[in-house]
């Protein structure tokens, strides 16, 4: 019996070391994540279709927001995203915004932000997500490098790392499976 957490250190050894072992145990549709390609992310949840992940250069959190033909050239950046090896893991992935501003998504606290590297092995860590199927069963889903139970999710627009069912509000099993699961779509810029 054991009490407490792991560190983050911990943590990050164990996942590596799964990802190098093969341990994958799932089967992306396809890869659409290749270095350097330009992406959006779309909600696949049925209710939020036309809202796609987004950030800004202002340090804010990461969220979704509507965005269509008719939006301004500045937020069809923010909504999109360049995909590079995980800083982490290259055998993962890190979304710099295409915005120019050479920000990442990253987590802190369980919240999405949009912040430039610091050059930290935390940093890195934060900001490696290692795309899976899909957990609503189609598309994909993008778990946390450094915490392997959460998964990218939009809940109540703001964008955090969760957990299926855990303490926070945003890990409520309601839509959980939706909710983390994203469309790769063509990039809005």
């Amino acid at each position: 019996m054991t009490s407490g957490y792991p560190t983050a250190a911990t943590e990050a050894a164990v996942q590596a070391n799964i990802v190098s072992a093969g341990y994958a145990g799932y089967t992306l549709p396809s890869n659409p994540f290749t270095s350097g390609k330009d992406i959006s992310l779309q909600a696949a949840t049925p209710c939020c279709t036309g809202d796609y992940l987004t950030g800004d250069t202002s340090g804010d959190e990461a969220g979704i927001t509507g965005v269509t033909s008719s939006s301004s050239t500045a937020l069809k950046a923010d909504a999109t995203w360049i995909v590079e090896p995980g800083l982490a893991n290259s055998s993962c992935v890190s979304f710099e915004s295409a915005n120019g501003s050479g920000d990442y998504i990253r987590h802190s606290d369980f919240q999405l932000y949009l912040e430039p590297s610091d050059g930290t092995a935390q940093f890195a860590l934060d900001a490696t997500f290692c795309p899976r199927a899909g957990n609503s069963g189609s598309d994909y889903s993008f778990m946390s490098y450094n915490y392997s139970n959460q998964y990218i999710r939009h809940y109540d627009y703001d964008g955090h790392i969760a957990s299926d069912g855990g303490a926070s509000t945003w890990d409520a099993s309601s839509l959980w499976n939706e909710d983390t699961t994203w469309a790769v779509a063509s990039p809005w810029s």
